[in-house]
């Protein structure tokens, strides 16, 4: 007799440092207070130290085909999907300031087939579809049917195809497409209940901002007063064009709407080590391209002259 079935979360992270992150290990460790078995999908590396990571999270290694997508086909290859009855997908885009413990509500979540923390109305110039409406990747959950109809959503999208490309451009065009929106568009085709954590529209008609807005971009300040739990990395690494000072004050917002019992200020110093990193590693890319720029101008008037 087969046991009951279980809950399985699969993480997915990349890094090119050697080590676990502090905010990964705060992210997993509360993934594990509501699922069953957490795997953190990392890329290859050389662990120089085993992170403090609770018993029934697994670490494994694989490379980064195919992005969040490729990464959770291949973890999900690996499983006995039969064994569970909810899978979760969750992407290290985010960082966790605050426990899941009412996001993750079973009331919240057991009354749909495919479920996430925030729905959107975003569309890409390059998706031709005029409906694109779908569950942002970065936090998704599959139950039962969700779970049954996951391989055959796999073979429409030819993953061995998907897996195959090495063009980046095309690449994060595909993911946005075939993941991102794609995903969404599939399940409800299949006429599954979808729910989800935070209405956007209702915050978008709140805020009087575009329907189409990414609300974890323009309203991530206000989404923490609603209870949201997490903080967008690109918010904090300054990488959306925008936010000016407010994109500055994640420092004051970890602290005001962080959890009190965790080591907010470790999280904090790391990712401030990590946002210096990140731009000192954007900065001389623009540098260059400032420095062509005027060398161009100089050739033309030198032509014209």
């Amino acid at each position: 007799m087969p046991g009951p079935k279980k809950s399985l979360c699969v993480f997915i992270h990349f890094s090119e440092k050697e080590d676990i992150p502090y905010y990964v290990t705060v992210f997993v460790n509360e993934l594990a207070n509501y699922f069953d078995e957490v795997i953190l999908s990392s890329n290859p590396k050389t662990l120089t130290k085993i992170p403090p990571i609770s018993k029934n999270v697994t670490i494994q290694f694989q490379d980064n085909k195919g992005y969040d997508f490729g990464r959770f086909y291949n973890t999900y290859k690996t499983i006995d999907p039969e064994k569970y009855f909810r899978i979760a997908c969750v992407n290290d885009s985010n960082i966790l300031i605050n426990s899941l413990e009412h996001v993750l509500n079973p009331e919240n979540i057991s009354d749909f087939d495919f479920w996430g923390l925030l729905d959107s109305y975003e569309k890409p110039w390059f998706f031709k579809s005029q409906d694109n409406y779908h569950i942002q990747s970065h936090f998704l959950i599959f139950n039962q049917k969700a779970i049954n109809a996951l391989e055959k959503y796999f073979q429409l999208v030819d993953m061995a195809e998907f897996l195959s490309e090495t063009n980046t451009k095309l690449l994060r065009r595909k993911v946005i497409c075939q993941w991102e929106i794609g995903i969404s568009q599939f399940m409800r085709s299949e006429g599954f209940k979808i729910g989800y954590y935070i209405d956007c529209k209702e915050l978008t008609n709140l805020f009087e901002i575009k329907n189409d807005s990414n609300i974890s971009h323009k309203l991530f300040e206000e989404l923490l007063t609603y209870g949201y739990p997490l903080i967008k990395k690109k918010v904090i690494f300054n990488q959306k064009r925008g936010l000016g000072r407010k994109g500055e004050r994640w420092k004051s917002l970890v602290r005001k709407y962080g959890n009190s019992s965790w080591d907010l200020e470790q999280l904090i110093d790391e990712l401030e080590q990590l946002k210096n990193e990140h731009q000192g590693k954007t900065r001389p890319g623009l540098f260059h391209k400032i420095i062509l720029h005027l060398q161009r101008k100089l050739f033309r008037s030198v032509q014209i002259s």
